[in-house]
């Protein structure tokens, strides 16, 4: 059985098959479509037989894979958030208000997580359009809770902001400094500051709140250029990608395990 995943977000889609979620394909569509017609002939080669899929964003492109599913008869589904996702291994509570509310992607990161560094309450950051800053609370071995999280613009998106607000900026981009001489270098380590502030503040916040230490673990787009920045706050940050196709894989896994016991 050849199980895909798909993650779907506002400016990229990953893609695996379950057992090769940390090697996924990676397309960046900025809600474009010129690629689906090379994406759909390498899915059909997979001859998959289900798919559990992730989206958030880009429904046209939503729209247009599910039909993809439809017309080839292959059974598909679009996760949404649970109250509790629990398997052999892991329990997760959702302690959202409304259970339901909370962004698919953002559920499935933190499941994503809880697999990838088991074993402590965790900041789950994933830097992409926005950036998400979660918070995971460990309540027991193997038992863990969405206790909560923050969504700001991401260092992108907070660029433009600043630019299309101010127009007499300079357009040209400078370098992050302790302290910036110059406006472009003020401009690049205001919008880094903004973000490792953000994610400094969530983990001090949680720390109190839990009673204990938690792991900053962060993904996305925009993870390689702020970890080395982050590093210097939080030494022990872990960078690990593809959380939200690692969440993908324990519900595909989940619901084989399911079906395995009926």
């Amino acid at each position: 059985m050849t199980v895909l995943l798909v993650d779907l977000g506002n400016t990229a889609l990953k893609w695996s098959v379950l057992g090769s979620e940390e090697e996924p394909k990676t397309v960046v569509h900025r809600a474009q479509s010129h690629f689906k017609k090379d994406l759909y002939a390498a899915w059909l080669a997979l001859n998959p037989t289900r798919v559990v899929g992730c989206t958030v964003a880009a429904p046209a492109l939503a729209f247009s894979a599910t039909k993809f599913f439809n017309d080839h008869r292959i059974p598909w589904e679009w996760v949404r958030p649970q109250k509790v996702f629990e398997s052999d291994e892991v329990v997760l509570e959702n302690r959202y208000a409304n259970p339901m509310q909370l962004g698919a992607d953002r559920w499935h990161a933190a499941l994503g997580a809880v697999h990838a560094a088991p074993g402590e309450s965790l900041l789950v950051v994933h830097t992409g359009t926005a950036t998400t800053v979660d918070s995971i609370e460990m309540t027991a071995p193997g038992r863990y809770a969405f206790a909560g999280g923050r969504i700001a613009p991401g260092i992108t998106l907070m660029q433009k902001g600043l630019f299309e607000g101010i127009p007499t900026l300079p357009d040209a981009m400078g370098e992050a400094t302790d302290l910036p001489k110059s406006t472009a270098d003020a401009v690049v380590t205001g919008l880094i500051d903004a973000q490792v502030g953000l994610i400094v503040r969530a983990k001090h916040v949680f720390e109190r709140t839990a009673g204990r230490p938690v792991r900053v673990i962060m993904a996305g787009g925009a993870a390689a250029y702020l970890a080395p920045h982050l590093r210097q706050e939080v030494p022990d940050l872990l960078v690990h990608h593809n959380l939200v196709l690692r969440g993908l894989a324990a519900r595909a896994a989940q619901k084989e395990e399911k079906e395995n016991h009926r």
